[in-house]
């Protein structure tokens, strides 16, 4: 398990756009609403 795994997440980040999901779980069929990127394109972030 990776460093990331580790921590709560607490937010996901779409690495194309930047957009924030800002809830700690990220639905399996999400897309972003600005780039319409997948859920697979999302980081998680820490606070």
């Amino acid at each position: 398990m990776s460093e990331k795994e580790n921590k709560q997440v607490k937010k996901w980040k779409c690495t194309l756009c930047g957009f924030i999901y800002p809830l700690p779980e990220l639905p399996e069929d999400y897309v972003c609403p600005i780039c319409g990127a997948g859920k697979d394109a999302f980081e998680p972030e820490e606070e």
